[in-house]
């Protein structure tokens, strides 16, 4: 274990650091870094919104009915409890596009907001562009389509703030500018300089825009969506889910919502599993195990990546103080299974020392589900109900199993040391950074 620690902080830390030192990583990083805020107000208001419980299980007696006044509570105010989710969480490709435009352009000396603003407005063109549709009053209503403004349009979001910041600097080495004398003060000098780019990257991507919609039939983030979504078109067996769950892990690790890319063709498919499964249980028989389950298993612990013993690390063992912090403000969200936090909070994002044990965590739990499920030791799922269900009772939900709870439980140090030499290597690179940045305030 020492010798494989070593090995992970020798050889992996320097291509962390210098992958690190990439102007265009270094921005996506401090970028999603930037976000962290908008994602911890979503995530409480997505589990104050989702009590883990259904009615039925409430209505059941026992334990569950403390959850009574909650659910009530929820299931009335589900609409209103959601509004802060969606102007967070909702809008974070938006936020996204600016910070990482804002940081980029500042690596290169150039103005970080006008750049920011620059991606925002691109973004909003080609992600949801503005239009006016005729009501039946007769009057007219500007309208948006806010589908990939969240989680889902995040790969555009990150597309548009690379480029847009790319052709505004090619545009100031090549002087094509506005120049206003000397004699003009700075503020206004700047605003004049900025209107030609922006003018251009408006101009580019408006056309992309009107081109993919009009030749292909679709927006450039459904495009996008599309050629993503192309590779994993055999999900219904085993290779296939193996496949699809290492894809969306991999997405996840370039900050791409997994999940919502293949959404659209894993859906049908896991519907109709459990549909089928229920129809079993209802005639008496035992449900069988769909390959489309194995995408449960990547999440099982902490969301996406079965990130839960990285945080529970980070609180423990942590010696850095940016690991300390991490672990105590991701540890509740992570209870509930609310990956995004941790990923764009460690960040495992880019960080390929962390990239590792967060695709194999998810790949092995999903492995070890199917086989358990296979050889009759945990019933297959056959309920599709779906909220922000903490660690245990969100597995349990779908089988109502009590064997499955011992499962959940032995994945735990499974994982936990999957993740350790792993969490050892980066919080001793931490460390260095946090020392070496002491020493060098002290000597200013």
């Amino acid at each position: 274990m020492d010798k494989f620690m070593h090995f992970v902080e020798d050889k992996m830390s320097p291509i962390a650091d210098k992958l690190g030192e990439q102007r265009h990583l270094s921005a996506m990083q401090k970028g999603f870094m930037t976000v962290l805020p908008l994602i911890f107000v979503g995530a409480v208001f997505m589990v104050i919104a989702n009590p883990p419980v259904t009615a039925d299980m409430v209505k059941s007696g026992g334990i569950w009915s403390i959850f009574s006044g909650w659910l009530n509570f929820a299931t009335k105010y589900k609409m209103t409890i959601l509004v802060p989710y969606n102007m967070s969480m909702g809008l974070l490709a938006m936020a996204v596009a600016f910070v990482i435009a804002d940081n980029l352009a500042t690596s290169y000396s150039m103005k970080g907001i006008t750049s920011g603003l620059t991606a925002l407005v691109v973004f909003l063109l080609v992600a949801a562009p503005a239009n006016y549709l005729a009501l039946a009053d007769g009057t007219t209503s500007l309208l948006m389509n806010c589908t990939y403004l969240g989680a889902q349009g995040l790969f555009t979001a990150i597309i548009v703030a690379l480029l847009t910041v790319e052709i505004t600097r090619f545009c100031e080495i090549h002087n094509i500018t506005i120049r206003l004398p000397e004699i003009c003060p700075p503020a206004l000098t700047n605003s004049f300089r900025t209107i030609v780019p922006m003018v251009i990257n408006v101009s580019i991507f408006y056309i992309l825009s009107l081109l993919s919609s009009n030749y292909l039939g679709v927006s450039i983030p459904a495009l996008i969506e599309k050629v993503l979504a192309t590779p994993i078109a055999a999900v219904d067996s085993v290779p296939g889910s193996l496949f699809l769950c290492a894809f969306m892990l991999l997405l996840w690790c370039c900050g791409v919502h997994g999940q919502m890319v293949t959404m659209a063709l894993t859906a049908p498919i896991t519907t109709a599993a459990f549909t089928a499964n229920a129809a079993l249980v209802a005639k008496g028989q035992a449900p069988i195990f769909h390959p489309i389950f194995m995408t449960l298993g990547i999440g099982f612990l902490g969301g996406t990546g079965n990130t839960f013993g990285l945080c529970v690390l980070s609180c423990w063992k942590a010696k850095s103080q940016q690991l300390k912090a991490f672990g105590k403000a991701t540890i509740v969200p992570s209870i509930f299974r609310i990956s995004e936090p941790a990923l764009f909070g460690a960040p495992i994002m880019f960080n390929p020392v962390l990239m590792i044990p967060f695709i194999a965590n998810g790949l092995i739990v999903a492995i070890l589900y199917w086989l358990a499920c296979s050889f009759g030791l945990v019933t297959a799922p056959y309920l599709l109900i779906s909220g922000t269900y903490p660690i245990f009772l969100s597995i349990f939900v779908y089988c109502l199993d009590w064997r499955v709870l011992v499962f959940v439980a032995l994945m735990i140090p499974l994982t936990l040391a999957i993740w350790y030499p792993f969490f050892i290597a980066y919080d001793h690179s931490l460390c260095k950074k946090e020392e070496a940045t002491k020493l060098a305030e002290e000597e200013a």
